[in-house]
């Protein structure tokens, strides 16, 4: 817990294998595309490279971009899950001007799409780190014939996805538009994700945090995760760090579930251990009972 990692936009750049490391560097990316993304790299934005079984020349682009910003002052803007766009173009050569074209015009003219489709990355990144082809790609594969028998392939996609962080976690992955991170994945927890229903521990054992949030506020997020369990991601929440000294983190977390009043959190966390934490408003003003969490 608390390995996800916070990003605001994440950007999908369908793209067949082989993938280098770094992966922008594959042969299937045109350097005008690199140059397009290159300045987004560091102001946080992520890039990766996806491909499935439909990947042919033409191309898509999937973009996950968190909603909106909390105006200064105001922590109770909450979020359920990132806003999706799918760009679809004829060829490779044809992804530069049409995401630049996006980012230039901020999204104007460009409606949101993927409305209502869960969209599996799950990271293959072989030349990356052995594990995520070792481990990785098989678990791709039993993804997509678990969808296919489930019935569920009109709503979730699966997808090959580069490096996302975590290789020692292998399989990982992130479950999109949600935007949470999951890791040492097997066919039990699988169903678990998929199914969304039932016993929730084989689920929670593999959850890495929540990329809407700072790594000290995942492992509060997971804490509230394992005690509301399903009904958990039916809300909404926004989370900010109070405070850091010596080690010791003091954080907020907001959140509301649907049709219900506002809840704000505060934990104390010291090296990304959840030490205390307490629910300050909301329908029951109790302090809740803690499990310990910490990071992998």
């Amino acid at each position: 817990v608390g390995t996800a990692v916070p990003a605001d936009t994440f950007i999908l750049l369908e793209t067949p294998q082989p993938w280098d490391k770094p992966a922008l560097l594959s042969p299937g990316i045109p350097e005008a595309l690199r140059q397009v993304v290159k300045p987004l790299l560091s102001s946080g934005v992520r890039v990766h490279l996806i491909a499935n079984e439909q990947t042919s020349d033409r191309r898509r682009i999937l973009i996950f971009q968190r909603p909106g910003q909390a105006s200064p002052g105001r922590r109770t803007q909450l979020l359920g899950k990132y806003k999706a766009w799918e760009i679809q173009v004829d060829s490779a050569a044809d992804m530069a001007p049409a995401l630049e074209q996006f980012l230039q015009h901020n999204r104007a003219g460009w409606r949101p799409t993927l409305a209502g489709q869960r969209h599996l990355m799950i990271c293959t990144h072989a030349s990356h780190n052995e594990c995520c082809g070792m481990y990785g790609y098989p678990f791709y594969q039993d993804a997509i014939t678990t969808i296919r028998k489930l019935g569920l392939t009109q709503q979730v996609q699966p997808w090959q996805i580069s490096h996302i962080g975590g290789h020692r976690f292998a399989p990982t992955l992130i479950d999109f538009p949600q935007g949470r991170y999951y890791g040492n994945l097997d066919q039990e927890s699988l169903l678990c994700l998929l199914k969304q229903q039932g016993d929730i521990k084989p689920l929670l054992s593999t959850y890495r945090g929540w990329s809407m949030l700072p790594k000290p506020l995942q492992i509060l997020e997971a804490e509230l995760f394992q005690q509301h369990q399903w009904d958990w991601l039916q809300g909404r929440a926004s989370g900010h760090i109070l405070k850091q000294d010596q080690g010791y983190v003091w954080a907020e977390l907001w959140f509301q579930f649907p049709k219900h009043s506002l809840r704000r959190y505060t934990a104390k966390l010291k090296n990304n251990e959840l030490l205390s934490y307490r629910l300050e408003s909301g329908q029951r003003p109790v302090s809740a009972p803690l499990t310990h969490r910490k990071t992998g």
